[in-house]
């Protein structure tokens, strides 16, 4: 591989947690409960589900890892190792993404990120 070449995300070792087995084992799961026509349900391990039927949005959270299902995306976010709760909650609730990041996932310019984002809002 060239110097100037990006280093894909699946090459890049950053924790010990499997994300592709994460996100395999947090669909299969929410499959089930929606087949069972569970709309929300907290485990006696902790973990949280829920189901909106309307936005079609799926969240399962558990001790250190939460995944989100849209109609279109998924999202996993895991605490890191070292970080307490405390920090991780802060940072989690603050969840604002800049347009240049929004832009780079969704393979568009800041200023395409941002008109799309307007064009959302009319």
């Amino acid at each position: 591989m060239a110097n100037s070449e990006i280093v894909p995300f699946s090459e890049i070792v950053t924790s010990k947690i499997d994300l592709n087995q994460a996100v395999a084992q947090g669909q299969e799961m929410t499959d089930t409960l929606k087949k069972m026509g569970i709309k929300e349900a907290t485990f006696d391990s902790g973990a949280y589900y829920k189901h909106d039927h309307e936005s079609q949005t799926t969240t399962l959270a558990a001790d250190g890892i939460l995944m989100r299902q849209s109609l279109h995306i998924t999202t996993v976010i895991f605490r890191n190792e070292g970080s307490t709760e405390q920090q991780a909650l802060e940072e989690l609730n603050a969840g604002s993404l800049t347009q240049k990041t929004l832009g780079a996932f969704s393979g568009v310019s800041q200023q395409r990120a941002s008109e799309l984002l307007q064009i959302e809002k009319e």
